[in-house]
């Protein structure tokens, strides 16, 4: 059967024409001339990262980085569960509030979703 003879649908595509995957990205900013409570921000793919309250209430201001406070904990568990899901950033949060959130850039950051895997498949994960 040539290739000729294989319906359009059923050929699949190549390598070359195969749709690029969506790379999640978290990105932080911050913007000192906020009101206070909105100075930090965190977008996903563009879109405001959820606090998740629900989940950890932490920081009534929101999310922070850079050291190792309520603001940051409410900011890693936040992640965690948009990158994994709720039991994997209740377990894990301080964890990664620890060994990363504390070292993110005061003024600015990106991390991608391969990366947070990365670390954490890299990391001995423990609390």
């Amino acid at each position: 059967m040539s290739q000729e003879d294989v319906r359009p649908e059923t050929q699949g595509l190549s390598r070359h024409d195969a749709p690029q995957r969506a790379l999640t990205v978290y990105h932080g900013n911050r913007d000192p001339t906020a009101p206070i409570g909105e100075e930090c921000t965190v977008k996903v793919d563009g879109e405001r990262l959820d606090t998740r309250y629900d989940l950890l209430s932490a920081s009534p201001s929101g999310f922070e980085w850079g050291y190792g406070g309520s603001g940051p904990a409410q900011l890693a568990i936040a992640i965690l569960a948009h990158a994994y899901d709720e039991e994997f950033a209740a377990d894990h949060y301080r964890w990664f509030k620890r060994e990363v959130v504390s070292e993110l850039h005061e003024d600015g950051w990106t991390l991608s979703k391969s990366e947070i895997e990365q670390f954490v498949e890299t990391a001995e994960v423990s609390d």
